[in-house]
């Protein structure tokens, strides 16, 4: 893994951090970030929406976002930049998001798949 592998990550998890203090999930899972990119200038960018534009806790959740980000990346500026397009909907929570959401977890998930096709009739 490279060094510019390894910032997304960092960035990746440390977003996973920020959560929707409405809904009391992360924004990642939530599925709020659209986009993340570093810049050759060591400017890291934040492409993501709000649940809705009114949203009342959406400064909130970009500071955090700024903050967090400068706080664990000293040698990084951050830009953060809401979009309204496309509109956030539940479509885009993942799956780990949805297990959250339901109250189970990935591991109780699969236990509870079937673990072939005819055991799905059986």
């Amino acid at each position: 893994m490279n060094n510019k592998d390894a910032i997304f990550i960092q960035i990746n998890d440390l977003l996973k951090q920020v959560l929707d203090p409405e809904i009391g999930m992360n924004i990642v899972d939530l599925g709020l970030v659209y986009e993340i990119s570093v810049s050759e200038e060591n400017e890291i960018g934040v492409v993501m929406t709000l649940t809705t534009p009114g949203c009342p806790m959406g400064q909130s959740i970009t500071d955090t976002v700024t903050n967090l980000l400068t706080r664990h990346l000293p040698g990084y500026t951050v830009k953060i930049e809401l979009v309204w397009f496309p509109a956030w909907d539940a479509s885009m929570i993942s799956e780990a998001g949805q297990a959250q959401l339901n109250g189970t977890t990935e591991q109780e998930k699969n236990e509870e798949e079937p673990k072939s096709f005819w055991n799905r009739f059986f």
